[in-house]
């Protein structure tokens, strides 16, 4: 048979990867649950209308679309679960208790992929606050995150803090159209400033002296805090420090870094968002405060194809046992009480034959005649 080739940033996940990503997933809803976070399943695919509620900018959301041959309207295929939390909390939920925890597990397909995620079908998984009045929970936030990692053995990673309205906040100082904003963002997109000062000499001064400020909070924001900024972005950055020095306070042995000018590509926070990056510079979580209607939220999520690469845990097959095919139901389940996983045989097979076939399907171990022996041991 020809190899049969995928779509690029699509991939078929074998059962060694596709065992590691469901334990992954596992542990994390079982964790969230253990915290107070219900588990809410959405739709893949929602009309736009609706799944796309919380961005302002629709035509640039990176999303397959097709026409729904019922309604004859638009459709679109999520590239994020997080709106659709949203829209489920103040829809479906609207009346529930506030706070409103919900965690969640499910595929999200993206028309384009990007430098640091290849596949555009990937499991995200992710928990969410919603209606948080002005008390923004960015400690439990943090603290979920941490007992995530730890329970995925990932010990070392770093925070990366933003202030994703920060530049719509200069653009309101210095009056910035809809052009010089588009190539403004694209500046600091790419952390360079040339060109900048054909729009503004200060706006450039301002957006070098942001530029400098990149790195950990216990250098930096001493230096943030002598800059002197217009109106609107002052505000901006005087509630970005109060909030990470708050963060730095009630997490004084975490690694935490700011970058100001950082472009969210979610394009719904508001306030604060962070990524988490593991040592080898995979990005594990993303978050940040954002707002559905007139309620405050917090949330995070990441991708299991990136935890999958960071994460020490290993899936259990040490225990794999080879029985033949007349095994009695009870003496199956007693196996499996014991932590084996059972590979019965198609066929009755003869103890001189049970042993090789245990050995062609990697077991550790084969019932004969009522005796668990280990492979390679007479």
């Amino acid at each position: 048979m020809k190899s049969q080739l995928l779509p690029e940033g699509f991939r078929d996940s074998l059962p060694d990867l596709a065992g590691k990503e469901f334990l992954i997933s596992s542990k994390f809803l079982e964790l969230m649950k253990r915290n107070g976070y219900s588990i809410i399943k959405p739709p893949l695919l929602e009309f736009e209308s609706s799944l796309f509620f919380l961005t302002d900018d629709q035509e640039n959301i990176n999303s397959f679309r097709l026409l729904d041959p019922v309604s004859q309207k638009m459709m679109g295929f999520r590239p994020d679960i997080t709106p659709q939390i949203a829209r489920i909390s103040c829809g479906s939920l609207f009346e529930s208790p506030r706070p409103l925890r919900l965690c969640y597990s499910g595929e999200v397909l993206k028309a384009n992929n990007n430098g640091l995620n290849l596949s555009r079908q990937i499991t995200q998984i992710g928990s969410e606050m919603i209606g948080i009045e002005n008390n923004f929970c960015e400690k439990e936030i943090i603290d979920l995150i941490i007992e995530t990692l730890k329970e995925l053995q990932i010990k070392k990673f770093f925070l990366n803090f933003t202030m994703p309205t920060l530049i719509e906040s200069i653009a309101k100082d210095y009056k910035l159209f809809k052009k010089d904003l588009d190539f403004v963002r694209t500046r600091c997109l790419n952390k360079n400033s040339l060109g900048i000062e054909k729009i503004s000499e200060s706006l450039k001064v301002i957006i070098n002296k942001l530029l400098n400020t990149v790195g950990l909070v216990q250098n930096n924001i001493k230096n943030l805090k002598k800059i002197k900024f217009p109106a609107n972005t002052q505000i901006e950055i005087n509630n970005f420090i109060k909030i990470v020095e708050k963060i730095k306070k009630n997490f004084p042995n975490l690694h935490l870094y700011i970058d100001p000018l950082e472009i969210d590509e979610s394009d719904y926070h508001t306030g604060v968002a962070f990524k988490v990056f593991s040592e080898n510079f995979k990005e594990l979580f993303t978050g940040g405060n954002y707002r559905v209607l007139d309620e405050n939220c917090i949330g995070f999520s990441g991708y299991i194809e990136n935890l999958v690469k960071e994460s020490l845990i290993k899936v259990n097959n040490l225990k794999k046992i080879f029985v033949n095919e007349d095994i009695n139901s009870d003496v199956k389940h007693n196996l499996q009480k014991k932590g084996f996983i059972v590979v019965r045989s198609l066929k009755k097979i003869n103890k001189n034959i049970i042993l090789k076939k245990a050995q062609a399907h990697n077991c550790n171990f084969y019932l004969s005649e009522k005796k668990i022996i280990k492979v390679g041991k007479k």
